[in-house]
């Protein structure tokens, strides 16, 4: 048994777009669990729970009900109900069938927005821009009062997800963008491609150049607002957004960057360093680790320098499954692993704050002190690094990383660190003038 929550179901730049023309992701509201396959037509998704104010709701549907099918085509695993609704907008309809006690019930659903985020002290904005010719949606925190205010674009980690979190005030990026706007910061957070509310191709499959279009037209559209002062924007990078962050200051101008739980070094070296790390971490034998990273050697070879596709790779030695397992196309990673970090750094002559935390294990702190290096040997003085103890690269207090790694396997979270945000917010304040 699994619970699966449908919330939803769901580098050319250019202007800014409008959010009218941007509809809003549906809300179905329904979280559904995968059991025996005991409905109608073999169906096995169960309606768990239904939230208050949301598209099921609205149309009776219940926990207990059956799904047996979703505009005429037969679920079978909640699954197929997400995949159906994702391509849909508010205001659309849907036709749902469902089995409530043997009997059948056609319900005709139509499809509720799902809720905006929303905050104490300070407003939160909807828009959009294009990027590749398609939308992306746009979230801005402002503060009420404020005119020509210092500005933060902030990029996040890898992978495909919104950047929005309307029911959880605690998600961690949520938390650190509500603290830095508390200070008289403009925020803006831009939706990769196809995921939020943004149009365009499935984020799965776009490269780092269409990424970067979108986070491109985020910051121009950020240039261009009457309440923020151009001059004081600054750009802060979570993961590989501490490498994303210096590619766009690279093409548009701002004041300061902050790169925080990052890679410094080359992608391919990194991506060898960090798995020996958490091989250790597993309890891998001393013994097994050479294996081990002979593989790991060999499948990233394969994928980031020969450029091999990923299915020929896995068609070769099937073993490599789980060492080139990472949430981005292709082409991303190849991209990414193409890039001259230290000379990238070097070119740019910003000032920069360098987070790491002592308890993440995905990165290290000589990832963060060889861009100090880099920065200090083109610029002295002009960056600075920050280690805070007990902090792990979710932005979460953990003892060491060992806590934080057996946490993630276990999937369990921890509590957003202050202190990150207090690290963030004292440089910003300082260098915002």
């Amino acid at each position: 048994m699994f619970g699966v929550l449908a919330l939803l179901a769901g580098a050319a730049v250019s202007g800014p777009g409008s959010a009218q023309e941007l509809p809003r992701r549906p809300f179905l509201g329904i979280a559904m669990e995968s059991g025996e396959a005991d409905g109608p037509q073999g169906s096995a998704v169960r309606v768990e729970r239904v939230i208050e104010g949301s598209s099921a709701a609205a149309a009776d549907i219940r926990p207990g009900d059956i799904i047996v099918s979703v505009d005429g085509r037969v679920v079978a695993e909640p699954a197929d109900v997400v995949a159906a609704v994702k391509p849909r907008r508010a205001q659309d309809r849907l036709s749902i069938v469902v089995s409530r006690a043997g009997t059948l019930l056609d319900k005709d659903v139509p499809l509720i927005g799902l809720p905006l985020e929303t905050a104490e002290g300070f407003d939160t904005l909807y828009e959009a821009v294009v990027a590749d010719g398609d939308l992306r949606r746009t979230i801005l925190t402002r503060p009420f009062d404020g005119d020509r205010m210092p500005a933060v674009l902030f990029v996040g980690g890898i992978g495909c997800y919104s950047m929005e979190s309307p029911f959880d005030v605690d998600e961690v990026y949520r938390r650190l963008l509500s603290s830095i706007t508390r200070l008289g910061f403009v925020t803006m957070r831009v939706e990769k491609s196809g995921m939020g509310d943004s149009r365009g191709a499935p984020c799965a499959s776009v490269d780092l150049t269409n990424e970067l279009g979108g986070y491109m037209a985020g910051l121009q559209a950020l240039r261009s607002k009457s309440y923020v002062d151009a001059d004081r924007i600054f750009i802060v990078g979570h993961s590989i957004g501490g490498i994303v962050g210096p590619l766009l200051a690279s093409k548009m101008p701002v004041r300061g960057i902050v790169a925080m739980e990052t890679v410094g070094t080359t992608w391919f070296e990194y991506e060898l360093v960090n798995r020996r790390r958490q091989l250790r971490l597993a309890g891998t034998a001393p013994a097994a680790l050479g294996r081990a990273m002979q593989l790991k050697q060999w499948c990233m070879h394969r994928l980031l320098i020969e450029r091999q596709p990923r299915q020929e790779i896995l068609a070769s030695r099937p073993e490599c499954a789980g060492e080139i397992d990472l949430p981005a196309s292709d082409a991303y990673l190849q991209q990414i692993a193409e890039l001259d970090l230290p000379a990238l750094w070097a070119g740019l002559k910003l000032d920069t704050l360098l987070v790491y935390g002592s308890a993440d294990y995905l990165t290290s702190a000589d990832e963060h002190l060889a861009i100090l290096e880099t920065i200090e040997a083109a610029r002295p003085g002009a960056a600075s690094f920050v280690e805070i103890a007990d902090l792990d690269h979710y932005m979460t207090r953990a003892a060491d990383q060992r806590e934080s790694f057996d946490r993630k396997r276990m999937d369990e979270t921890g509590d957003f660190h202050q202190g990150l945000a207090q690290t963030l917010g004292d440089w910003l304040l300082k260098h915002a003038g």
